[in-house]
């Protein structure tokens, strides 16, 4: 008994002087991480102004901290303060050594080089990128994701809605890359809108509300008539986000789908377009119809026909849902 309480007391000091060894690497490495912030925050602010002429020469840890100080900075700019971003870390050795990361045993550095490339702003590290989207860990894909979408790497359409519709990257994350590709994207959204993977279809017809035109409605209309529910509900909320009123007809259509988060869909972008003509067939909906094209149909309602809402919520037998949208109209 006394060699094992020795052996576990030296066993436990052992990992105290392993756990002390450690904060003193660890807070050295802090210090050394703020000192260098110090130098190089100015040259950070000459390279994103334009001024201070041709940056000097840096050790291989400052501009690493340079890269990741710029990136915070890149976060909210555009236009050329994003141009000189991406002009000095072209071929430099930060961009290097964030794309020799990706390829790290590591998780969290693989995802902080990820990140880190997006904020380089070089376009010359999409192939590493793309490549890295296959990454066996959700918080390196997600870092991907949104870097591809912060150097606009428009080939990066489809994996990214392949990753969407498969769930290896989160709606929030892949959505927002997508719409930071912007317009570029359009026409493989276009294209993917009839692909064979019906969650293909539906995360590429949702995109395209996001991003599309008036000019896209020809699309979302043909998606009313898919054999996929999902993707139906899709094309009907994307034309109430698209806002073209020649997908009104469709939509008014779609109002006796079988489905009923179809209908309510179809019900709220008929009001967002302002569609006077589906009025009537709103009313019946609400008076009549399961909760969510009920509730849907009063809403849209109260947008496009205050007058007549009030009115039929005034009646007998009207019903919660005209009577909740009628009282939140008067707040």
């Amino acid at each position: 008994m006394t060699i094992v309480a020795l052996a576990l007391s030296a066993a436990a000091l052992l990992m105290l002087l392993v756990l002390a060894a450690r904060r003193l690497v660890l807070a050295r490495r802090e210090r050394g991480h703020a000192e260098s912030e110090r130098r190089v925050r100015p040259l950070a602010l000459a390279i994103v102004e334009g001024s201070g002429g041709e940056p000097p020469a840096l050790s291989a840890r400052d501009q690493a901290v340079l890269a990741e100080v710029l990136g915070r900075y890149s976060r909210e700019l555009t236009g050329e303060a994003d141009r000189r971003i991406a002009d000095y870390f072209h071929e430099s050795a930060a961009l290097t050594s964030a794309g020799g990361e990706l390829g790290s045993r590591r998780m969290w550095r693989r995802a902080a080089a990820a990140y880190t490339l997006g904020d380089m702003r070089c376009a010359e590290a999409a192939p590493e990128l793309l490549r890295a989207l296959d990454d066996d860990k959700p918080e390196v894909r997600g870092a991907v994701a949104r870097s591809l979408g912060r150097l606009g790497v428009s080939e990066a359409a489809l994996p990214l809605i392949e990753a969407l519709a498969s769930r290896r990257i989160s709606n929030e994350v892949g959505g927002e890359a997508l719409i930071e590709l912007g317009s570029d994207v359009v026409p493989e959204l276009r294209h993917m809108a009839g692909r064979p993977a019906w969650q293909i279809r539906a995360t590429a017809i949702t995109l395209l509300g996001l991003v599309g035109t008036s000019g896209d409605s020809p699309v979302g209309v043909e998606a009313l008539r898919d054999s996929s529910a999902d993707v139906r509900r899709a094309a009907a909320a994307a034309l109430g986000r698209i806002g073209s009123s020649d997908a009104e007809t469709a939509l008014r259509a779609t109002l006796d789908d079988p489905v009923d988060v179809v209908r309510a869909a179809a019900a709220e972008s008929l009001g967002l377009i302002g569609s006077r003509a589906a009025a009537s067939e709103l009313l019946e909906l609400a008076r009549t119809d399961e909760f969510r094209p009920a509730h849907a149909a009063a809403e849209a309602l109260a947008r496009i026909d205050p007058g007549s809402l009030a009115a039929a919520a005034a009646e007998p037998g009207a019903g919660p849902h005209l009577h909740e949208a009628a009282d939140l109209r008067k707040l």
